[in-house]
């Protein structure tokens, strides 16, 4: 009996240490209890890019709504950190240092517009980080021996040569160009004169203003004195809608006027009404694709901000996508092996097929689509096969509206 009570306080004894490490011992944790996957940003929600920097932000939050839904990435739910960069490069350089040393994100993904994303793909390659450029198509930035920068929105040749071939084919030869003295500004004038020579065309007016412009009136005045065909605003929202209103305080219409890349903002439109008919400008999402899941974005994106979404939220939220793809190709977060596969990977995306040079990193997949607005909505011109319609010129005058 004896013996028999210490066999049973023994397997008491042994019962209850087990259960006791049962309790203690770290349980693998799963889904939405797992560390999250923190991917690190800067956005424009100040300043002069503010309009597109907030449409951007609004892309990268709806991608991470819909893929937690889904089950996060690798099994982990996924976060955005992000920092207001005043629409300023300096301080979007020192954003990114704070991400990547003092938040320690899991991923980086670019900023808003060309004059950000130049000083900030320092930063990604200072350390080893891939970074996803969704808002620029400069060639300059990813023609300096980068290794960590890849581009994922149409380059800019092609937010010019569909609306060049436009003013070709009606016989417009005589061009005149402005644009804010910024960077893209200065990228998108710099390309234009090799494109007009192949075209027979001739640039008879350039100048730029200061990008916080508000009175249009002596550079339309300008303008107008030079006497061109086409009017090639190479502008943002608010300087968009500045020399659009300028050209009607003067009265003056062109035979064409292409503005871009503001007028492609779904607010220029609230911002200009009936104003906006006839002008010409470029986007990089259409809307009508019923390919890679775009029915199924523009719906959850209606159900949540209450409006239609502009190609800043399309081509922010494809990147998400494309960043997302390679993580999971990889089955991991190591920079090195996602590097490589982001310059290799093929991805259907809401904006097209992502692709790029795996020696630059230059888009080779995405393009971009002229539009003219009419009767309030954005008509696709270009490339023909997805066309929606003719262009209608010239410039309606603004006594005939």
């Amino acid at each position: 009996m004896r013996l028999q009570g210490q066999l049973s306080r023994r397997i008491t004894v042994a019962v209850c240490a087990v259960a006791l490490l049962l309790c203690v011992a770290p349980v693998p944790s799963r889904g939405a209890d797992a560390k999250p996957i923190v991917i690190g940003t800067s956005v424009s929600l100040s300043g002069i890019f503010a309009d597109g920097g907030k449409s951007s932000l609004e892309g990268y939050q709806l991608w991470i709504k819909l893929q937690n839904a889904k089950g996060g990435l690798l099994g982990r739910p996924v976060e955005l950190k992000y920092y207001d960069d005043q629409s300023e490069g300096a301080t979007g350089v020192r954003l990114y240092e704070r991400l990547i040393n003092e938040d320690h994100v899991d991923l980086i993904i670019g900023p808003y517009g060309t004059g950000l994303t130049a000083p900030v793909v320092n930063v990604a390659e200072k350390y080893k980080m891939p970074m996803l450029c969704p808002e620029t198509g400069d060639l300059g930035i990813f023609q300096r021996g980068l290794k960590y920068a890849f581009q994922a929105l149409g380059p800019l040749p092609t937010y010019l040569f569909g609306a060049m071939q436009i003013a070709k084919d009606h016989g417009y030869k005589k061009l005149a160009l402005v644009a804010p003295n910024i960077a893209f500004g200065q990228a998108m004038i710099n390309l234009v004169p090799p494109i007009a020579r192949g075209f027979g065309q001739s640039i008879v007016f350039q100048d730029y203003y200061p990008a916080n412009l508000s009175d249009f009136s002596s550079v339309v005045e300008r303008i107008r004195a030079s006497n061109p065909d086409v009017v090639m605003a190479m502008s943002f929202p608010n300087d968009s809608v500045g020399l659009l209103r300028g050209l009607k305080a003067a009265n003056y219409a062109p035979k064409m006027f292409y503005e871009a890349v503001g007028a492609a903002d779904v607010q220029f439109a609230n911002n200009v009404g009936g104003d906006a008919e006839g002008v010409v400008s470029v986007t990089g999402f259409n809307d009508t694709f019923k390919e890679n899941g775009t029915p199924a974005f523009l719906k959850a994106y209606r159900d949540t901000y209450h409006r239609e979404p502009d190609y800043h939220v399309a081509s922010n939220f494809a990147a998400m996508t494309v960043l997302a793809a390679a993580v999971t190709k990889n089955k991991s977060l190591d920079q090195e092996k996602l590097r490589d596969t982001l310059g290799t990977i093929v991805v259907p995306t809401i904006t097209g097929t992502y692709k790029v040079d795996p020696r630059n990193g230059i888009q080779m997949g995405y393009t971009s689509f002229i539009f003219q607005w009419q009767k309030g909505k954005q008509v696709i011109l270009y490339p023909g096969n997805v066309a929606q319609g003719k262009a209608k010129l010239p410039f309606p005058s603004w006594s005939g509206r």
